[in-house]
């Protein structure tokens, strides 16, 4: 039995992920495409699919409706992941693989930058050590954790009371932020209680997903000098070891609350969203001014720019569904993440000379704004 469940836990928290990230990656630039990615793109994905079923069930299915949540994303989950399977058999034959391996350059290495690394992964381990065997507890757990296992229990969402096991109306202020709903669901179909999954399983999970999304950050602001890299990463793997100056820090609620939907968005949402924004600034100014340079050289280098802005796509589809994914986690980030991407594509509008960049901005916001939409008339 216990095999059963560790092989669940590896289907529904890494495999399924994966063969999903696997749908956008055609769109993105091939320099750019790693394993890390694919993951990331993969949650982005699941926890977006997870919003779109989850609230509609919630509000329009009165009885058991955890039950018709489960069957939905199921099906919904496994025809994602044969469509990512069957991108990346395409673009596999097509000699564009989907995925790439990161390149550490180890040959090329110095002693001080394999020293580096060796020291990123300890820190990294001893993270991931301290999570499992030093598990915090703290008052918000009694909502969060809670509401997963009564979601589970009686296949009911934002029904029971979690303080008290009593029954109440539908829970307005938490039922649009449905990662404890995601949590029942890992639950259900690997068969490991909520509580455990929550405080032993899920920091293996989020925290090397947050350092995938530092090192891309890094690989993008080093681009030109990797073998700082690793002391970029030691940097913030410190930081997150010393944060907990107060019990309000991100540090603090990244490897002592790392479960819980706030942590997810500070930890994870909002420094991917930072770093598809560099990602799409990059392809900005490789495209625009590549463009330029294609003109004078010929119609081969314009041609390799129309694929450039082309690919770019992906990059806006994925923060398109890191804004989805804010909303799964808590509604306060939903609108932090529309002004963090707002402000960012001001000044890219100016640096670029491009109204559009502004207009593809608000348009990767829409989400956003159907969420606060939503919030505010089930408020009313």
């Amino acid at each position: 039995m216990m095999i059963i469940r560790i092989l669940s836990l590896i289907l529904w928290l890494c495999a399924v992920p994966f063969c999903i990230g696997l749908i956008p990656m055609p769109w993105i630039p091939r320099e750019k495409r790693n394993i890390g990615v694919v993951f990331v793109a993969g949650y982005l994905i699941m926890l977006s699919l997870c919003w779109l079923i989850t609230v509609p069930c919630i509000l329009l299915v009165k009885y058991d409706s955890f039950l018709v949540m489960v069957k939905l994303f199921t099906a919904v989950l496994a025809a994602a992941a044969a469509l990512g399977i069957g991108v990346g058999v395409w673009s596999y034959k097509k000699g564009d693989s989907a995925i790439g391996i990161p390149g550490f350059r180890l040959g090329a290495m110095g002693w001080e930058e394999r020293a580096g690394w060796l020291v990123f992964f300890a820190l990294i381990f001893w993270q991931l050590y301290k999570a499992f065997t030093l598990a915090s507890f703290d008052g918000d757990d009694a909502e969060y954790v809670a509401q997963s296992l009564v979601t589970w229990q009686s296949n009911t969402m934002y029904l029971i009371k979690p303080y008290t096991g009593g029954t109440t109306s539908l829970d307005i202020r938490h039922s649009l932020a449905v990662l404890p709903i995601w949590v029942a669901y890992i639950g259900r179909m690997s068969g490991v209680h909520t509580t455990i999954l929550n405080h032993s399983i899920l920091p293996f999970v989020w925290i090397p997903l947050t350092y995938i999304v530092f090192y891309e950050i890094g690989s993008h602001l080093f681009k030109d000098k990797k073998e700082h890299l690793p002391f970029f990463m030691i940097i913030m793997a410190l930081v997150q070891i010393f944060g907990n100056v107060s019990i309000f820090t991100n540090e603090t609620f990244f490897l002592t609350r790392t479960w819980q939907g706030k942590a997810v968005a500070a930890s994870f949402v909002i420094p991917a969203t930072i770093w598809l924004l560099l990602w799409i600034f990059d392809g900005k100014e490789d495209g625009e001014k590549g463009n330029g340079i294609n003109r004078a050289r010929g119609n081969g280098k314009r041609a390799a720019g129309g694929i450039q802005r082309s690919q770019t796509a992906g990059l806006w589809a994925l923060l398109v569904l890191a804004n989805m994914a804010a909303g799964v986690c808590t509604s306060m980030v939903c609108f932090l993440n529309v002004v963090l991407i707002g402000a960012a594509a001001f000044w890219l509008m100016i640096a670029e000379r491009k109204f559009s960049v502004l207009v593809k901005a608000g348009l990767a916001c829409i989400p956003n704004g159907i969420y606060m939409l939503l919030y505010l008339f089930l408020h009313a």
